[in-house]
């Protein structure tokens, strides 16, 4: 199909059958008599309250849930493009995904793709791809510039712990759009196994989220890629999805750099290897407007300040806005320098183009004239200097440098009457000549650069001469440049080289000459005022550019050049000041002169008074009476109701007084100022009681915001390129170069592709240091708690840095009290020394980057709640001492401090006794060290422990250290180290933890109590019931028996009897050895019977489901014939 042809779009075709059309049938069903419903539709309306409310609350609700806070819209006219991130686990399906995108939006097919990809996906949008690897430091560096996250989640696996990390990070730094992308899902052969799978995970996704969130499917691959339906599809998600500017990118600059280049001279390389380095960085500018020599920190780097920077043509424009729904072919622009794809590199000064080789037996081979010129081995001009020519048959042969000598005599010749020529005319034939250099430099940039052409006086004859005088002129020039670059050593020539001498005196009178004085001293404005007078402002140049003058209120030419166009020698007197005239004119702008009549603070007050006209004050019963001549204006009749307004007024008379000036109040009529007091009142009356709806301030605000931005668009749009940016900065969707010194050179010798380089703008603010006070909360599934003084890694804003935080707890008394730990499932506050970064930004903690563990690494998340310079932070301090000496009311404490300074500190505190005597810390004793004085309200005892209970300000170490992760070589990128902990260095060095014997826990040993028994005292026996009475009884005698003596044969048989018993018990044992040895053997071999029986029957099965297989297949083969 032709693409110029015109689209016809299909009509739409109603279903006349199936359970739609019956369902759409059934609700409009036709009868023949109208209904009650039909004939009166009003009645039916609302039939319930309760329903009618919930419907007027679900439609308020989805109105509300619409409505954002208005915020000024500063997206450009041409935006960046949108950054999506696709970011899972390892093994997932990543890179497959990334190059079926690619091939979807251009066409390409890319095996290797390292680096952003940026591709055009439509009229007016862009789209840069990254894979994010597992990294932590990548991805949270990917999850601050992402606006679009695609989450790969493997079926069969579910979501990694990679998944729940990055949706951390991404709450930490404002949450991009995110959607989920799940594949593998191949691996399940049941469909109703798959439905189930979706099912589960889709709710999953969603509680990480929130409701509704999308979770794309891919089914299966085919040839190692994705189904290109399939992956159209989400694409076309991808193209049409809103993305909400976040508030940290909206208010901070930033570059995501797509090439980096090392512009350092190799010389310095050569002489050391590991010299700082010059480095341009090149991508589009993102957030908001981007001042040059401004400091950046590179994420993993450091902060720098800009040597330079510049903006470049678009490498990856959009198509023109044409009314087209689709793209050519040739508008599939694809961007991806570090991928080696593009074709093309801008720079600066240059444009690089790569060409492209076949490689094998396609090769075609370059044409006969391009080979030639491709073996050649000499310059053109070389070649044609030594070219030899013959005019006549048989005559002589001129050479090119015989050409050249013979030129040269005629110019000489002819030197002074070319200084004598008309400077007019050559004047603006290079002014010509150069605005079309300029044009071509415009058309290369891109930009619409707006130019004047020159009106030139002279006839067409004279201009065609003297164009013809001042090329010829250039062509000499060069060459006498090509001339003098060659240089001859042979002394038989010398003669004829002659006329080289003395080239640059020649030059430099040449170049005095082609100069206008006139423009150098009074400006080109000036010198062309003539001409530029006849000229029309319409006027275009080469038919594409405009002028757009700008024209002076009096009509006359101001401009930078207008001081030089009077001589102040030859100044006329009458344009001398005439003080005393200049000071009637300014008298009526101070308090004492005579001011406006709408500026006047009585006249305006007298105003009010006519407006209300007479009135009572009901509280004092004053009246006030209006002003006589008001009173007459109201008395005052219109004389004709013909042809008038609401208000009384002459149609014919407001249309006269519209065109015209604007009347004060003095020189209106009765009439006038009556009708302007009523529409005062009525526009009040309407503002007040004048219904604008419920939306009414939402749309108001709304109305503000896009009128605020439409002004910050069209505030510099008519200013070029070169001017606009020294203004405003260089403003999102523009590509630029920018260009850093001393560079550390492990950023270029380390350079992964893989690992974006991220230029965040900061503000003068964010570049100093101060404590930081923020919220933080522990996340619930890292397995450890954090400690103060430990070093932690946060990422907050660009940086990534690790510090020493401190944590604390707010009191009731605003006491900031000092803890230990995190709480478990609760806030606390913390403070470190950090950055200064804006109040409400988020930040999240890692205890390490280099660890490779599968459990959870996000430590802790927060957000910044103030800023300060300093801060006051205490922990509770409890001494412990022993008295020394003790005497009424005084007494010596030892033990509690260790030197006379620490008492001096604590002179005045507040003491305590165990028994709660209280007392205070006195001065300090010569000896021993620590020992102080120290009185209490009562005596104490020497065995008395003494207690000094105090709050501490504890010092905040001011330590930080930004984490260099693109310094490290590739193997070292994941390992990067900082401060380590004290348990760290322990278990490095094999140190055990030093424990105080005061602090182990021992075990309680507890006297075993005798009790005693109960004695009662006689008289209470004696008076105590008989119930009640101790019984004493005696004890019971233990029964006498008599000793059995055996007799000799009696010992006998005994004897006998015992020893005939332990032959049976060991007979015995050894029946149950012999017993127990046979049953292990039985089971033995009862086990490898089993074994070959099961062996049997696995061959069995195999057997079998072979040809159940094979009759399966035959089944299948012959239902498909």
């Amino acid at each position: 199909m032709d693409p110029t042809e015109k689209s016809v779009q299909k009509t739409h075709r109603a279903r006349h059958s199936g359970p739609k059309a019956d369902k759409k049938k059934s609700k409009n069903k036709h009868e023949q008599d109208l209904t009650a419903r039909q004939r009166n539709p009003k009645a039916f309306a609302i039939q319930s309250v309760n329903k009618a409310a919930k419907a007027f609350r679900r439609t308020a609700d989805i109105k509300t849930k619409k409505q954002h806070i208005p915020k000024v819209d500063r997206t450009p006219v041409e935006p960046p493009p949108i950054v999506v991130a696709i970011v899972g686990p390892p093994k997932v399906g990543k890179s497959t995904l990334l190059r079926c995108l690619v091939k979807n939006f251009t066409k390409q097919k890319i095996t290797d793709i390292r680096g952003p990809v940026t591709v055009v996906a439509g009229k007016n949008r862009r789209i840069t791809f990254i894979e994010c690897n597992n990294d932590i430091n990548c991805m949270i560096d990917v999850g601050k510039i992402a606006d679009l996250a695609l989450l790969m989640v493997d079926a069969k696996q579910g979501f990694e712990m990679e998944i729940f990390e990055f949706f951390n990070i991404c709450q930490a730094t404002g949450f991009p759009r995110c959607m989920g992308v799940l594949n593998h899902l191949d691996m399940y052969k049941d469909g109703k196994t798959v439905r189930k799978r979706k099912k589960h995970l889709k709710n999953r996704f969603e509680v990480e989220l929130y409701k509704g969130a999308r979770l794309f499917y891919l089914s299966m691959l085919v040839n190692g890629e994705y189904l290109p339906n399939e992956v159209h599809n989400l694409c076309r998600f991808i193209s049409v999805m809103k993305i909400v500017p976040l508030t940290w990118r909206a208010s901070h600059p930033y570059i995501f750099a797509d090439r980096m280049e090392d512009i350092t001279n190799p010389e310095d390389i050569r002489q050391n290897p590991k010299c700082d380095r010059t480095v341009s960085l090149y991508g589009y500018v993102r957030g908001t407007h981007m001042k040059t020599k401004s400091m950046v920190h590179i994420a993993g780097c450091g902060d720098y300040i800009m040597k330079n920077m510049t903006f470049l043509p678009d490498p990856c424009p959009t198509p023109t806005m044409e009314k087209r729904r689709s793209l050519n072919v040739k508008e599939r622009v694809i961007y991806a320098p570090m991928s080696g794809v593009g074709g093309i590199v801008y720079d600066k000064d240059a444009v690089y183009i790569d060409i492209g080789t076949k490689t094998g037996p396609e090769q075609e081979k370059p044409s006969g004239m391009v080979a030639a010129l491709m073996e050649s081995l000499k310059p053109v001009d070389e070649k044609v200097r030594e070219s030899q020519i013959s005019i006549f048959k048989g005559g002589p042969a001129i050479s090119g440098e015989d050409f050249e000598r013979k030129r040269h005599d005629e110019h000489s010749d002819e030197e002074g009457d070319e200084e004598e020529e008309d400077e007019g005319d050559r004047d603006s034939v290079m002014e010509a000549e150069s605005s079309e250099d300029d044009d071509t430099e415009t058309e290369e940039a891109g930009g619409p650069v707006k130019k004047k052409r020159k009106i030139l006086k002279d006839s067409e004859d004279e201009e065609s001469d003297s164009n013809s005088e001042n090329n010829t002129m250039d062509v000499e020039v060069d060459d006498d440049n090509v001339g003098t670059s060659d240089q001859d050593d042979d002394n038989d020539e010398e003669s004829m080289l002659k006329w080289k001498k003395d080239l640059f005196q020649k030059a430099a009178v040449k170049h005095r000459a082609r100069i206008n004085y006139t423009k150098m001293v009074y400006g080109e404005e000036v010198a062309d005022e003539a001409a530029e007078e006849e000229e029309d402002s319409n006027d275009e140049l080469g038919g594409l550019f405009k002028v757009l003058k700008k024209a002076s209120g009096d009509g006359s030419r101001v401009d930078k050049h207008a001081v030089n166009m009077k001589d102040c020698n030859h100044l006329d007197c009458d344009d001398v000041v005439d003080l005393d005239q200049l000071g009637e004119d300014i008298k009526d702008t101070f308090v004492t002169g005579k001011w406006d009549a709408s500026e006047d603070a009585k006249a305006r007050l007298d105003e009010d008074d006519a407006l209300y006209g007479d009135f009572e004050d009901l509280e004092t019963g004053e009246k006030h009476v209006a002003n006589e001549a008001e009173k007459d204006d109201k008395s005052d009749d219109d004389s004709s109701e013909k042809g008038k307004d609401d208000y009384g007024q002459d149609l014919d008379q407001e249309d006269e007084e519209s065109e015209g000036k604007v009347k004060t109040k003095a020189e209106m009529s009765a009439q006038e100022r009556r009708l302007a007091k009523k529409r005062k009142i009525k526009e009040l009356f309407d503002k007040e009681y004048d219904s604008k709806g419920d939306d009414q301030f939402y749309e108001t605000w709304k109305a503000e915001m896009d009128e605020q931005a439409k002004l910050n668009r069209s505030e510099f749009e008519e200013l070029p390129e070169d001017q606009r940016v020294q203004y405003e900065g260089f403003r999102p969707g523009m590509y630029v170069r920018v260009e850093f010194e001393q560079m550390p050179c492990e950023l270029i010798e380390n350079f992964d592709a893989t690992y974006p380089i991220i230029l965040g703008g900061m503000t003068n603010v964010e570049e100093k240091l101060g404590f930081v006070n923020v919220r933080v909360k522990k996340h619930r599934w890292y397995n450890k708690i954090l400690k103060s003084r430990n070093p932690l890694i946060l990422s907050l804003g660009w940086r990534r840095f690790q510090t020493i935080p401190y944590y604390y707890k707010l009191e009731d008394n605003m006491r900031q009290r000092m803890l230990k730990y995190t709480p478990e499932h609760m806030h606390c506050n913390a403070v470190f020394w950090g950055p200064i970064t804006p109040q409400g930004t988020g930040f999240l903690a890692v205890e390490s980057v280099a660890e490779k563990t599968p459990n959870f690494r996000i430590a802790a998340t927060g957000v910044v709640l103030e800023l300060d310079q300093s801060v006051e932070v205490e922990k509770k301090l409890k001494l412990v001492g022993h008295p020394k000496k003790v005497f009424k009311k005084s007494a010596f404490i030892e033990n509690m401090f260790t030197s006379a300074l620490e008492v001096a500190k604590f002179q005045g505190a507040r003491i305590q006794t165990v028994s709660g005597l209280r007392g205070q810390v006195k001065k300090a004793l010569s000896s021993p060290a620590g020992a102080f004085r120290a009185t209490f309200e009562d005596k104490i005892r020497i065995s008395d422990t003494v207690f000094l209970k105090a709050w501490v300000k504890v010092e905040i170490p001011r330590f930080i250290m930004p984490v260099t992760s693109l310094l490290l070589s590739q193997e070292s990128k994941q390992a990067w180290l900082g401060m380590r902990t004290v348990g760290q260095l322990r278990h490095e060095r094999g140190i055990p933890v030093p424990q105080k014997g005061d602090s182990l826990y021992r075990p309680i040993v507890r006297p075993q109590r005798e009790n005693k028994p109960l004695v009662i005292p006689k008289d209470l026996k004696m008076r105590l019931p008989f119930k009640d009475m101790p019984k004493e009884l005696q004890e019971p005698k233990q029964p006498k028996r008599v000793a059995v003596v055996l007799e000799p044969a009696e010992a006998k048989v005994a004897n006998f009897m015992k020893r005939v018993k332990a032959i049976y018990k060991d007979k015995r044992q050894k029946e149950h050895h012999m017993m127990r040895k046979r049953v292990q053997e039985h089971k033995k071999k009862v086990a490898s019977q089993e074994a070959v029986k099961q062996e049997k029957l696995k061959e069995a099965k195999k057997r079998l489901h072979k040809i159940l297989g094979d009759m399966k297949k035959k089944k299948e083969s012959a239902s498909h014939r």
